[in-house]
């Protein structure tokens, strides 16, 4: 592993702020546009740069969302794409194999999805204390239309290490 820098942690804020964000964003119709009128200035160690046109960041509930390559390639890190894990890589690519999130659901959902009826919900949660994914599976239940009162039914909870994709029950 390599040095940890203030970069490196900026870089690190940065990215899980727009990763996180961006798919709450983009699942909810928004009440509220967000401010894309108004340009936005980036200062890198104090030199103001602009990304190009059309990658623009924007200001949404006082966040600024910004390209991510933008931001990681002007503290000199190198950003790869990797469409089939839905992973952004930044700077130095990882010595092992690792799991993304995305591949997580996937393992949880090849080895229990055919145990539960199709309607079900397979969805990353969070990351436990230890760095393990954790994957919920389960269904919302809709107690009343008119009123849109609700209920979670869990089938499970499950652990995925993202270094061996190994999974296993959260509780057993």
């Amino acid at each position: 592993m390599g040095k940890w820098n203030y970069k490196s942690l900026v870089a690190g804020i940065i990215i899980g702020t727009v990763l996180t964000s961006s798919v709450g964003y983009a699942a909810v119709e928004l009440a509220v546009k967000p401010d894309m009128e108004k340009p936005l200035t980036f200062y890198f160690d104090g030199v103001p740069k602009s990304p190009p046109q059309q990658t623009q960041g924007f200001l949404y509930k006082n966040t600024a969302y910004v390209p991510a390559r933008f931001v990681a390639e002007n503290m000199g890190k190198p950003v790869v794409y990797d469409g089939k894990s839905l992973s952004i890589f930044i700077g130095k690519l990882p010595v092992s194999k690792t799991y993304s999130k995305y591949q997580a659901v996937e393992l949880v959902r090849q080895k229990y999805g055919h145990l539960v009826p199709s309607h079900f919900t397979v969805a990353y949660s969070h990351d436990d204390e230890s760095g393990n994914y954790v994957i919920h599976i389960f269904e919302e239940v809709v107690n009343n239309f008119q009123t849109g009162d609700s209920y979670v039914n869990s089938f499970g909870w499950y652990i995925v290490n993202p270094n061996s994709g190994i999974i296993k029950p959260l509780f057993d």
